[in-house]
């Protein structure tokens, strides 16, 4: 009787498989009153309801999940993180800086202006100024070495007659060994100067 009755099944099964637009028997049907959700990315192997002209309703899984914002701590890599930024701003807040050209094979700078945002921090007690002279290219290695550091010691002369101390300032050349440009020479005709204002903005 059992094998009777499994041969009829699978013989009805057999016909609706050959029946024209017929649902699938080896997919499961799953009716719309179970609560089941389905993965995205097998929403296409899941049968809805069966309807009346052997077509398949498939309705779309929507997820959508409702969390409050909250907040939570910094772990400690982040919070280190943060903190090296948080210090290496307030470093380069110490720090003034500003560039003056030269003509060619000059140690007087083109014009004086660009040295005017910086005298008032460099007059400041504690605070340290930098001077860096540099060159072009054209000439020894020897020359240029001499005409940097010329450079910077007039520039250094003119922040000395504008109230800077002396013992603030540091002067040093680089010759032609940075050039921060291979198309305008012009350009490498310089002196860098950094003023490192004092910490805790001492007068």
């Amino acid at each position: 009787m059992i094998t009777k009755t499994r041969a009829l099944m699978v013989a009805s099964l057999a016909i609706a498989a050959s029946t024209a637009g017929a649902v699938d028997v080896r997919q499961m049907v799953i009716p719309e009153s179970v609560g089941v959700a389905v993965e995205p990315a097998h929403q296409a192997h899941v049968l809805g309801e069966a309807i009346r002209d052997s077509q398949v309703k498939r309705t779309p899984t929507i997820w959508i999940v409702n969390e409050p914002s909250r907040t939570r701590a910094l772990m400690p890599a982040e919070e280190a993180r943060l903190d090296a930024i948080d210090a290496e701003a307030a470093e380069e807040a110490r720090h003034v800086r500003a560039t003056v050209l030269f003509g060619f094979d000059k140690i007087s700078p083109l014009e004086w202006s660009a040295l005017e945002n910086t005298i008032a921090d460099a007059r400041r007690n504690g605070s340290v100024v930098k001077l860096v002279g540099h060159a072009d290219d054209v000439g020894s290695d020897a020359y240029n070495q001499r005409l940097s550091e010329n450079r910077a010691i007039s520039v250094a002369r003119y922040l000395i007659k504008h109230g800077v101390s002396k013992k603030n300032i540091k002067v040093s050349g680089r010759g032609k060994r940075e050039p921060v440009s291979i198309v305008d020479s012009s350009m490498n005709r310089r002196v860098e100067i950094d003023v490192v204002k004092a910490a805790g903005g001492a007068l």
